[in-house]
């Protein structure tokens, strides 16, 4: 006597299929949270970076006793030097150079509490002086998904002020 004849299974069972899209799952919110990290990693570098750089380029103009300017774009930013009234680009130091960023992130102006345009010829500048005063300028730094923001605020005394910023919280 044979037993029963065996039938060869084929495709998988539905406990398979859940395990492998419960860790393809896995998997793929692992990659999105290091990506996001990465991203804010890159901003808070991108911030603190430009913070020491103005720092040292307002040293520089009091220094030399030259009227500087960072001039601000949508994605990034450079100085320039005021030469018989015309703005003209810093070629050295290396770190005055035109800084540009990856779309994601994007800068926010105002001065006076006024938002300006970083797309016109004369918009977004803030301008340091030999006297070692600076135009008052609140800038944000952000990702365009509005995930993280750093608020880089100057005073007209030239003192800078870099804070992780939320804007529904308040600066913090």
């Amino acid at each position: 006597m044979q037993g029963p004849a065996r039938h060869r299974r084929q495709g998988f069972t539905l406990l398979e299929l859940l395990v492998v899209m419960l860790l393809l799952g896995i998997v793929l919110s692992i990659a999105v949270i290091n990506i996001g990290d990465q991203r804010h990693e890159e901003l808070r570098f991108e911030s603190q970076r430009l913070y020491q750089v103005i720092r040292l380029a307002h040293e520089e103009a009091i220094l030399n006793q030259e009227v500087l300017a960072i001039r601000f774009y949508p994605h990034g930013y450079e100085f320039q030097l005021l030469v018989e009234e015309d703005w003209q680009a810093v070629n050295t130091p290396d770190y005055m150079l035109r800084h540009e960023l990856d779309e994601v992130f994007v800068f926010e102006l105002e001065q006076d509490g006024i938002g300006v345009s970083l797309d016109g010829e004369d918009g977004g500048r803030v301008l340091l002086s030999s006297s070692g005063e600076m135009t008052p300028f609140t800038l944000i730094l952000k990702l365009d998904d509005d995930s993280l923001s750093y608020q880089l605020t100057g005073s007209l005394m030239g003192e800078l002020e870099l804070v992780k910023y939320d804007p529904f919280a308040g600066a913090g």
